[in-house]
């Protein structure tokens, strides 16, 4: 079962490598993006936060073509990669409240 702190590095990822391609630079490895740990993960996915709300203001073709997190030739656009990042945040949070019921429950029941 993943950890909230997974949760977060995962967010973390894939939010950080969706900026790289949305601002035009090679999209960084796995490997490449630490967690910053439990002090820090809030304040690091605000940033990331903050960032995606900064690509989406700028952006004016929300049908020009986007090559993540698909192959280009899927022939997919921005506004199928904003839609995908949006779904992802709500699959993650919603990953991270059921394991905080999760420990609530096992910290009633023990």
């Amino acid at each position: 079962m993943p950890t909230i702190a997974w949760i977060t590095w995962h967010v973390g990822w894939w939010w950080s490598v969706a900026l790289d391609h949305a601002h035009g630079r090679p999209p960084r490895e796995r490997e490449a993006v630490g967690w910053p740990g439990d002090e820090n993960a809030v304040a690091w996915l605000r940033e990331l936060a903050a960032d995606w709300g900064g690509v989406l203001d700028r952006l004016s073709e929300m049908d020009a073509p986007a090559a993540f997190p698909w192959p280009p030739e899927a022939g997919l656009t921005v506004a199928h990669q904003a839609a995908w990042v949006n779904a992802e945040l709500m699959k993650n949070v919603a990953e991270i409240g059921q394991l905080r019921l999760l420990r609530a429950a096992q910290a009633t029941s023990g």
